[in-house]
């Protein structure tokens, strides 16, 4: 059946979304660091089909999940499943990241950050643009016992923010103390205020997790409209401040995961409709200058393990059923800098991403367009 004319993707509540999954290879934790035998490397990857309404085979007992989604408002998810706790078991993970939660301060009921054999890390919006609950991350780590040193999953510490600047707040620790000299100066910006910083860093748009073995961003990235100069402004800001937070942690030999909606598509190939100078846009050769291919410290795992795969997407304009006809767009990542937990002194053939990431996947079971399933 041929795909009709549709409009492109589109932002904010008529989005549907699907999640996203890499896995790597466990190794023993021991007081919140991993410790692995000199040479081991072994790992079993999963290859779901393409299109698959089935979920994948359970996954080896020597991996380590994570999954991004955008849900799009968490309580609807939730709703669906029936609960919190259903929603992240089909997920099957051990590590959860969503995006775009739109819960306030107010909305954190039990029933929304709460399940029974996982941790949760939330961070709100506290801005007060003139609109009701949007944006919101949460980082749910499956757990057997918040109190085992053996929990791969959960992490020694937590930080609400990327700026450094929420560190004053009860419970809120600055992983890696990293710290901006205020006011500070940046190229394309201009003189940049605390009180700007502190207006990005309080959309709630990021937690940091340290798992000991890698330091984990879930990000949910601004998205803005063409001429909306105060939010271009914004998002720049955004990321300018993240980049410089991701160098100082892998400059500390730091291992660093970035997963989320970054509502940035970097090339031709992971939009359905990108025009001629569709590359040529200042986020996406932003991103794209992040990645290892164009000289910079991420892989790109879904991409670095499929790089030929045309019409992987998981954004779509729910309001004319684009993911019917897989009318989307990749704006979801999975990005991975670091060494591997090998002695040895190449990290270009010796990367926490060649030796230890088995796959990643879009998870398309979980497609939204079937009434009849559960997973959506």
């Amino acid at each position: 059946r041929s795909a009709p004319v549709l409009p492109p993707p589109a932002r904010g509540r008529d989005r549907t979304f699907r999640p996203c999954a890499t896995q790597l290879t466990q190794r023993r934790r021991r007081a919140g660091h991993l410790v692995a035998p000199a040479g081991e490397a072994w790992s079993v990857p999963l290859e779901p089909v393409v299109g698959s309404r089935e979920p994948p085979p359970a996954r080896s007992a020597g991996m380590v999940k994570i999954v991004t989604y955008n849900v799009n408002g968490l309580r609807p998810r939730v709703a669906q499943h029936g609960s919190l706790r259903r929603l992240l078991d089909s997920l099957d993970a051990d590590i959860i990241c969503f995006q775009e939660t739109k819960l306030s301060r107010q909305d954190l009921s039990g029933d929304v950050i709460m399940a029974e054999g996982y941790e949760a890390f939330i961070s709100c919006n506290r801005s007060s643009r003139g609109r009701g609950p949007y944006s919101g991350v949460a980082t749910f780590c499956r757990v057997t016992s918040a109190f085992a040193s053996q929990e791969v999953a959960l992490p020694v510490a937590a930080e609400e923010g990327f700026a450094g600047l929420q560190g004053s707040a009860k419970d809120n620790e600055v992983i890696g103390d990293f710290v901006l000299d205020m006011p500070m100066d940046e190229e394309d910006l201009g003189e940049i205020t605390r009180e700007e910083l502190l207006r990005v860093d309080n959309e709630g748009r990021c937690i940091i997790t340290d798992h000991g073995h890698f330091v984990l961003f879930n990000i949910y990235g601004p998205s803005i409209g063409e001429d909306d100069e105060e939010r271009i402004r914004f998002k720049l800001l955004f990321y300018k401040i993240l980049q410089k937070r991701w160098e100082f942690l892998l400059a500390l030999g730091k291992r660093v995961f970035v997963v989320g909606d970054l509502n940035i598509a970097p090339s031709s190939i992971d939009r359905c409709d990108a025009s001629p100078g569709f590359e040529k846009q200042m986020f996406r050769e932003w991103l794209r200058s992040m990645l290892r291919e164009h000289g910079g410290p991420f892989f790109d795992a879904f991409r670095s393990k499929h790089p030929e795969r045309t019409g992987a997407y998981t954004c779509f304009n729910q309001k004319v059923g684009a993911e019917e006809y897989n009318y989307g767009s990749r704006i979801d990542h999975i990005l991975i800098s670091g060494a591997c937990f090998h002695d040895c002194n190449s990290v270009e053939d010796h990367s926490i991403f060649h030796c230890h990431v088995a796959d990643c996947e879009i998870m398309n079971h979980f497609r939204r367009g079937d009434s009849g399933n559960i997973s959506k």
